[in-house]
């Protein structure tokens, strides 16, 4: 038998230079070096193959990467003795050299960030940034930024949503209790143009499973919804649980800021003549997204003001004695509506962009 031709490996220098991937170890795929639009392509085909699988109840990692490699989304696994290699071809020691260059920039960027972890963070994209839009903890816009920080809440205990001070949103910056996180900012088009944004609120790190009893209450221009992680089983978080009419909280916490309460209230019953109340979160969207929205036509000079309180809510079953010693981390990040969408941290869509643009990588190899 006549041995099978092999079909030609596409090599990086094949590849025009404006279309090469800006990458230390090019992505291939069946062996063959793809293309930086490639790359793109396969890796928007995979967010919305993931978004696809978890909207159907499927979240086995095992079967997102079946269903993936069946429809050609997927790279190469990189081989671990690559790297020695490769440092070990000439223009590969060069390379090396100029990679210790960026290797100052590259700690103090990862201090900063790892610092960040457990922290929350509000971000936005370079769209909004072009557009002119800025972040501030004061209406007045004294001090105005692009990012801003918050200082986590420490060693806090479960408490419940009734212990949330009623006027938490009526004070600027941090200001959290010794039961709860809670933080108010503003964001303002600074631009010349009317613009559409959306905003999307992240769990970006967490230990010992603390998001299951995280409850998030986001004010967006006063109006407030709050949310917790879906139940195991899939269903609806609710206090007390649906069916269970034989008790009921006293009153609904901060039902008049609510902007949707027939969803997140719903009386149980009436006892003495008083009516109890379930109240009722929002799910989070997945594993990582708590929530997201939407500001459409936002003018020049337009403001914008969010507040967000964070607690351990005490009457949630997830809430024992197994989160002692657990931290959560989340960050809230706005783009145009127009830019693309992700599910990545802002940490990991910064990392990424600084690796890609390490051009040295092209210029040596």
């Amino acid at each position: 038998m006549d041995e099978k031709k092999k079909s030609p490996e596409r090599r990086p220098e094949d590849i025009p230079k404006e279309k090469r991937q800006k990458r230390l170890f090019p992505k291939t795929r069946a062996g063959i070096v793809l293309t930086e639009d490639e790359v793109q392509e396969i890796k928007r085909g995979r967010r919305q193959l993931r978004k696809d699988l978890r909207a159907r109840g499927i979240k086995s990692k095992k079967d997102f990467e079946l269903t993936a490699s069946s429809l050609m989304l997927y790279f190469d696994k990189q081989k671990k003795w690559g790297l020695l290699l490769w440092l070990f071809h000439g223009r590969g020691l060069w390379a090396l050299l100029a990679a210790l260059g960026a290797l100052m920039l590259v700690l103090f960027a990862l201090s900063t960030i790892s610092e960040m972890r457990g922290h929350f963070t509000i971000n936005m994209s370079g769209g909004l940034f072009r557009e002119g839009f800025s972040l501030s903890e004061t209406v007045g816009f004294e001090n105005p930024t692009t990012r801003l920080f918050a200082q986590p809440a420490e060693d806090v205990p479960c408490c419940s949503i009734r212990d949330i001070l009623p006027d938490v949103n009526d004070h600027d910056g941090q200001h959290n209790e010794e039961i709860y996180f809670a933080y108010t900012y503003y964001i303002r088009n600074e631009g010349e143009s009317t613009v559409n944004y959306t905003w999307k609120m992240l769990l970006n790190a967490e230990s010992r499973n603390l998001s299951t009893a995280a409850w998030v209450m986001i004010f967006e221009d006063d109006q407030m919804k709050f949310y917790a992680k879906a139940r195991e089983d899939g269903t609806q978080e609710a206090i007390p649980s649906f069916g269970d009419d034989s008790r009921g909280y006293p009153e609904r916490p901060f039902y008049d800021f609510a902007a949707q309460p027939q969803e997140q209230y719903e009386q149980v019953g009436t006892s003495g003549g008083r009516d109890f109340y379930r109240i009722i979160p929002y799910s989070f969207e997945s594993d990582t997204v708590v929530a997201t929205g939407a500001v459409t036509e936002v003018e020049p000079q337009e403001v914008h003001k969010y507040t967000v309180v964070i607690w351990l809510e005490g009457d949630d079953p997830d809430c024992t004695n197994d989160l002692i010693g657990g931290h959560a981390g989340m960050e809230m990040n706005f783009k145009l509506e127009t830019e693309e969408d992700t599910e990545e941290s802002s940490f990991e869509d910064s990392w990424n962009d600084f690796w890609d643009g390490l051009t040295f990588w092209d210029e040596l190899t």
